[in-house]
């Protein structure tokens, strides 16, 4: 009878850690599907024409140290498309001026024509930026920095790099996958071993 009890015990133990296993597995897949997802939205919005954005977002890399510390080289700036009239002093905007992409704060409001301005200056910087910017030549607020990964998403943004990236992601997933294999075929048979032990000893009490 305990013979009996161990062995539905056992039995109903390895089908839960089975269970487990695919849970992890399914887990793993997941994460792997949500990578190159959001590897794909992140180039999609980088290499999407000058002045175009996804759901109200641009992606920028900061290239300089203006604005530390504040946020830093390299880091990633999220900025939101907003309301231009509803900006204010001390907010931070995203703006192009000539062929550069600038992100400083907003130092002073003034008008030139009855048409709205805004003085800005990096907060690492001593003085502030020498030309006033205009409403149509800003991209919108900063709203969040993600730090360090402006140069991985400057290489995403290649064809090469993304490529790469992709392909990285997918041989992670095969040697994941290749090695769950492995575990569970070794289990499988050390468990089909213990229960047909179990079994006869179970027969040989009977």
């Amino acid at each position: 009878m305990e013979l009996r009890v161990k062995l539905e015990y056992d039995i109903e133990k390895i089908s839960h850690k089975i269970k487990n296993k695919k849970r992890t597995k399914k887990i793993v897949k997941v994460i792997i599907l949500i990578s190159l997802i959001v590897l794909f939205i992140i180039n999609l919005i980088l290499s999407i024409e000058e002045k175009k954005h996804i759901f109200g977002i641009y992606m920028f890399h900061i290239v300089s140290e203006s604005m530390q510390p504040t946020f830093y080289k390299d880091d990633l700036a999220i900025v939101k498309r907003c309301n231009l009239e509803e900006l204010q002093k001390g907010d931070i905007i995203t703006f192009k001026q000539e062929d550069r992409i600038i992100s400083h704060r907003i130092s002073e409001i003034t008008y030139k024509k009855g048409e709205k301005q805004f003085i800005t200056k990096g907060d690492h910087n001593e003085v502030e930026d020498l030309e006033p910017v205009n409403l149509q030549n800003i991209y919108g607020k900063v709203v969040f920095i993600i730090p360090k990964i402006g140069k991985f998403v400057n290489y995403i943004q290649t064809i090469s790099g993304f490529i790469n990236v992709c392909i990285l992601i997918v041989i992670i997933c095969i040697l994941v996958n290749f090695r769950e294999k492995v575990i569970n075929n070794r289990k499988i048979k050390r468990r089909k071993y213990e229960i047909k032990k179990l079994r006869d000893n179970y027969k040989i009490e009977g």
